[in-house]
């Protein structure tokens, strides 16, 4: 039978989070689902946002320690949502965990990034510059894990793996597919930038 209060969202950013923290603190249970392997959102890369044009470090931080006080929202980060079936009150949904290739062990010391010598474009900062490709998101990443970008690593390296004294390194996690029930689904994906280039006189 399906706990009619448990809901899924499907966007971490700061629209997903603020839903996943209050319907969790009515007393839902909440599945949190974002794609990335950091929730913040486009929110988490701004200088200010409005309306109060603070710094997203303010209004993250705030959040991310109500989840992480917070046993009713569990969270799924570098995952997708594959499918959703059934009714309203009563859905049927299937989630792709995508690997990180980096375990919960993490502690974020930054010995695997100083013997890293393989680089990619970083992504969090519109690809101007580059992080290695064993990499924390950003610097307010909730989880707080590194990531691995498997396609940037040099053939058979393993480098990362030797200096992780924590053994939080994985180079043969897979992914995975979880299957749950919930009631109800709110839907908060974000926006892209309009294409500047569009715009006339």
């Amino acid at each position: 039978m399906n706990d009619q209060s448990k809901i899924l969202v499907i966007g971490g950013g700061i629209s997903g989070i603020t839903t996943a923290i209050e319907a969790s603190e009515v007393g839902s249970e909440v599945i949190l689902v974002e794609k990335s392997p950091t929730l913040g959102g486009r929110v988490s890369g701004f200088h200010q946002y409005f309306p109060k044009l603070c710094p997203p470090t303010c209004g993250l931080e705030i959040n991310y320690r109500r989840l992480r006080s917070n046993p009713n929202v569990k969270i799924f980060t570098n995952s997708e949502v594959l499918s959703v079936n059934g009714d309203a009150g009563n859905f049927k949904v299937k989630i792709r965990k995508n690997p990180t290739f980096v375990n919960e062990k993490c502690v974020a010391c930054d010995n695997c990034t100083e013997i890293c010598p393989s680089e990619r474009a970083n992504d969090f900062n519109s690809g101007m510059d580059k992080t290695k490709a064993i990499f924390l998101p950003n610097k307010m990443a909730y989880p707080p894990r590194y990531v691995i970008d498997r396609d940037a690593c040099g053939s058979g390296c393993s480098k990362c793996v030797d200096a992780c004294k924590y053994k939080a390194i994985d180079l043969e996690m897979k992914s995975q597919e979880i299957d749950i029930d919930v009631s109800s689904v709110v839907v908060a994906t974000g926006w892209k930038p309009y294409d500047a280039k569009k715009l006339t006189n």
